[in-house]
């Protein structure tokens, strides 16, 4: 048994259709990768928040480093207890003085410089924040792209099985072809509407992803047809060399510098605190020779850091070990990114070995195999199931290909979170 000449130009015609690329007609403006990530930028709450705490923290730098406020205090003294009057004994005063405390060595501008790494720590998470929203709104982005492709070629490749179906079915019934070449059919239908329904899943679960950084309206927004190019990453040499540049690095050395200035400030705890004290005596009243004198007072205080063993010291082997931990922390970091920046360019390497491959010998001979495989059962040499099955790996081959471009799209933006991008 074999088709019919005009059947099988027709499931040929089905199939050659389904895997040509996907085109979207006159509707919404589609939504670009780079519109995507701007929309997201300017949406983030996170970088909104930063920015927030960097401003704070800014200000808290430059009240840091000012000299605590001046104390004023006001009273009598030695007032006498027998009679409780004011003018009556000499010693009676009515005082007003003001006094104010100077912090230990320097400790207010170690502050102030504490403070401005602090906030330089806050300037490199935003950077990283940025990094690390386009990043993910690419992967999202990419997701849906992958998802809403591959649908699409499911959904074209069902009018062939389908095809493919009814006239095995047709056959069947006539006499001329087998119940299991019918059966066969329908299994590969019933598989095509699995993909169809998983593909589905996984295009909402990317469009919600999308909605996370743009909301529902235009997350819904179709995408284009094709991808867009990432520009080529840097050399691998390159990108590890600005691994201590980038942000999570630079975060972690200004709070390194931070905590060495922490270090410094606790050492000043082993100089004296000093004070002044002014004040003024009005002494009401008088006597024979005439009324009271008033009375000018200046008071110089330091305190006396003596037994520093289980205070000054503990502070400052405290700050030192926070120091440490900072660095190992950062040094850390730095593993991580290296070891991420391994993983992708291997990803990278083998992705475009891929993509060569499919290009010129995958997808070419899968093409010639499904040419050849109608040929030979229109001329009666072939065989149904042989038939089906090229069918079937001309699809996958298209879906690995489509899966290998939003492949190399995904690690690209990796490589770009890593390397960071030129303006």
């Amino acid at each position: 048994m074999s088709f019919s000449c005009r059947t099988l130009r027709g499931v040929m015609l089905t199939a050659a259709i389904m895997l040509s690329p996907v085109r979207t007609f006159a509707g919404p403006a589609p939504l670009l990768m780079q519109e995507a990530v701007t929309l997201a930028l300017q949406r983030d709450s996170v970088l909104q928040q930063l920015a927030a705490d960097k401003q704070s923290v800014a200000a808290q730098a430059t009240a840091a480093g000012q000299l605590p406020d001046p104390k004023l205090s006001a009273g009598i003294v030695n007032l006498p207890t027998n009679s409780f009057a004011v003018g009556r004994d000499s010693m009676t005063m009515q005082v007003i003085g003001v006094s104010q405390d100077f912090p230990a060595g320097h400790t207010r501008a170690l502050s102030e410089t504490r403070g401005r790494q602090l906030a330089e720590a806050v300037q490199a998470q935003i950077a990283e924040r940025r990094r690390d929203v386009a990043r993910q709104v690419r992967e999202a982005w990419l997701q849906m792209y992958y998802a809403t492709h591959a649908l699409a070629l499911v959904q074209s490749s069902e009018a062939a099985f389908r095809q493919l179906a009814g006239i095995a079915k047709a056959h069947y019934e006539n006499g001329s072809g087998t119940q299991q070449e019918w059966l066969r059919a329908r299994l590969e239908l019933a598989n095509l509407k699995e993909r169809e329904l998983d593909l589905q899943n996984a295009a909402q679960t990317a469009r919600a992803a999308l909605a996370r950084w743009l909301g529902d309206e235009i997350a819904a927004q179709p995408l284009p047809d094709t991808l867009p190019v990432l520009p080529a990453p840097p050399s691998y040499v390159d990108i590890l060399n600005a691994l201590p540049s980038h942000p999570l690095a630079e975060a972690d050395n200004a709070q390194i510098a931070a905590a060495q200035t922490n270090v410094d400030i606790a050492e000043q705890a082993y100089q004296p605190v000093w004070g002044v004290d002014l004040s003024y005596g009005r002494r009401p009243g008088g006597d024979v020779a005439g009324p009271f004198t008033n009375m000018f007072s200046a008071m110089v205080s330091v305190s006396l850091p003596l037994f520093t063993g289980r205070r000054q010291d503990k502070t400052v082997d405290a700050a030192r070990a926070q120091a440490s931990a900072s660095i190992d922390a950062r040094d850390n970091q730095l593993r991580e990114l290296k070891r991420d920046l391994d993983e992708n360019w291997a990803r990278w390497r083998q992705l475009r070995e891929l993509q060569s491959l499919y290009d010129q010998t995958v997808l070419p001979d899968s093409s010639a195999d499904v040419t050849a495989g109608f040929d030979a059962y229109r001329n009666g040499g072939g065989d149904f199931f042989e038939l089906v099955r090229t069918q079937v790996d001309e699809l996958d081959a298209h879906m690995r290909r489509l899966k290998i471009e939003t492949g190399l799209g995904s690690v690209k933006a990796e490589l770009m979170y890593l390397a960071g991008e030129s303006s």
